[in-house]
């Protein structure tokens, strides 16, 4: 289990409680940052993270004993507050895909991460069913992230930061992108960064799936077994879908940098499957960077690795001047 690997990577009795939760609707919820967004400190300056200081690996690197189960903040429980003041903000925006079924128990050392250096946290949750069923479902949750995104024009400076199908579902936001053509198409430009975790493509979701929705092997391989005969006798309602995103996913809109995160240990997510995508995007000019761990598991390399994880995500936010 994640919890019981999962080494912090900030000292969550650090964690400011004034951070504020807005959840939008079943799938979505905003964080925002108490810290100010990064700035220059005069013209020509490099930027510099929340709260004027030179962005290191966050109060993290901190080993704390304090676990998740033991602390959940109060500014981290999900508390719907009205009268977002969302439109007016300036901060980045982290567009966070989570892995299916993860708890904010979970989460909560990404957002604390990204919340610590001023970036707002919009967490993006795809259910089992949507995952199943695309056409009432993941799509249904790219329309909701890019009308957000269109209705706050404010977050310009855009990073994407997606968990095993994670990945799936960002490519059903780029297929939208395609498919509604002028009415997305200026949210593209805002991105600056991309970084991917454990990304599992559509060939993945047969074992991906069952993994995320319970731990008894006997049970996982009868899904996986489920998912499989999905694919052939639902191809209409599933597979087609699937298929479509993932092409949109390997042709990716987006030409900013990337940082592709996972392990040789993984039995979910393949390394050559993100080899394959990693080299289509090089062929259009995305810069796109490795970071492969030995021995960690599926969306486990941070709680294994936190000082190398942290570190080589700041190296990207650094490259592409979100921080200094």
């Amino acid at each position: 289990a994640l919890l019981q690997v999962l080494v912090p990577c900030l000292s969550l009795q650090n964690m400011s409680t004034a951070v504020r939760t807005e959840t939008l609707n079943q799938n979505m919820q905003l964080r925002l940052s108490d810290k100010p967004p990064p700035t220059r400190a005069f013209a020509g300056a490099p930027l510099v993270g929340g709260g004027g200081y030179s962005a290191a690996c966050p109060p993290a690197v901190l080993a704390s004993s304090t676990r998740a189960e033991e602390a959940t903040p109060a500014g981290h429980r999900g508390v719907s507050s009205s009268g977002s003041t969302s439109a007016l903000r300036e901060n980045p925006l982290t567009v966070l895909l989570a892995w299916m079924n993860a708890k904010d128990a979970h989460l909560q050392y990404y957002h604390s991460f990204y919340l610590d250096l001023g970036f707002d946290v919009l967490t993006v949750r795809t259910l089992p069913l949507q995952l199943a069923f695309p056409a009432s479902g993941a799509q249904l949750v790219a329309k909701r992230l890019l009308d957000f995104l269109v209705n706050h024009p404010n977050y310009n400076r855009l990073v994407v930061h997606g968990f095993s199908v994670g990945g799936y579902q960002f490519g059903e936001v780029l297929l939208r992108i395609r498919k509604e053509g002028e009415h997305y198409a200026d949210v593209v430009p805002r991105f600056k960064a991309q970084v991917y975790d454990s990304l599992v493509d559509y060939q993945g979701i047969p074992k991906g799936f069952p993994t995320a929705v319970t731990k008894n092997q006997v049970m996982r391989k009868v899904l996986e077994l489920m998912i499989r005969l999905q694919r052939l006798l639902l191809y209409p309602v599933s597979t087609v879908h699937w298929k479509a995103s993932s092409r949109a996913f390997h042709d990716n809109l987006l030409t900013c940098p990337a940082l592709m995160i996972n392990s040789k240990r993984d039995e979910v997510a393949s390394i050559e499957t993100n080899l394959l995508v990693a080299n289509k995007w090089r062929q259009k000019g995305t810069e796109v960077t490795f970071c492969t761990f030995d021995d960690s598991k599926h969306v486990q390399h941070m709680g294994r690795y936190p000082v190398l994880y942290c570190n080589e995500v700041l190296r990207l936010l650094r490259k592409v001047q979100l921080i200094a």
